[in-house]
């Protein structure tokens, strides 16, 4: 893979990633679509700890919570991008702030009004979900940071200490609500 190639890979992949994020702030569920493969592939394990199989419903996932969460723009840091012939990896951390709509019922939903850290796991794949060869997210996987201040065992540094996206001597990337 040329160099060029492989700088419009990490490109291609990062519009996803900004895609994939924003969309989550008001829930633009058409925006969101575009960022994963059609069909059966792809696989998510959402902040709310279930597993969602596919495009179709992951979309009603989200009209769900349409009615019942406002979302505004997270912060997200990656921490590692890596692309490697037709398969990436990235991982980040952000802050994602939701909360419950004055009208949903709390017990359709888990949302707070502090904003939540989290931890993410993308995977991407060129190919659409037909075959064609074309970036998309096949893996999504999200999950809750500890507390900023919570130390961190064997080191006793903490998320605020480091900073979100921290890696020793690399430089965090952040797209996401630029």
């Amino acid at each position: 893979m040329t160099k060029s190639t492989l700088d419009d890979d990490k490109a291609t992949i990062l519009e996803l990633h900004r895609d994939w994020w924003e969309a989550n702030a008001g829930l633009d569920i058409p925006r969101m679509q575009k960022v994963f493969p059609t069909g059966d592939a792809y696989l998510m394990f959402n902040l709310n700890g279930h597993p969602y199989f596919n495009l179709e419903e992951k979309t009603k996932l989200w009209e769900f919570y349409s009615t019942r969460l406002e979302i505004a723009m997270p912060e997200v840091v990656i921490m590692r991008l890596d692309v490697v012939g037709d398969l990436a990896y990235l991982c980040a951390e952000g802050v994602f702030p939701s909360r419950v709509k004055a009208d949903a019922a709390e017990a359709d939903v888990e949302a707070s009004d502090a904003p939540r850290l989290v931890r993410a796991t993308e995977i991407y794949k060129r190919d659409d979900g037909q075959g064609n060869p074309t970036w998309t997210m096949w893996h999504f996987h999200c999950s809750p940071l500890p507390a900023g201040d919570s130390p961190r065992p064997a080191f006793d540094d903490t998320t605020d200490q480091r900073g979100l996206g921290f890696v020793p001597g690399v430089e965090p990337i952040s797209v996401v609500g630029k």
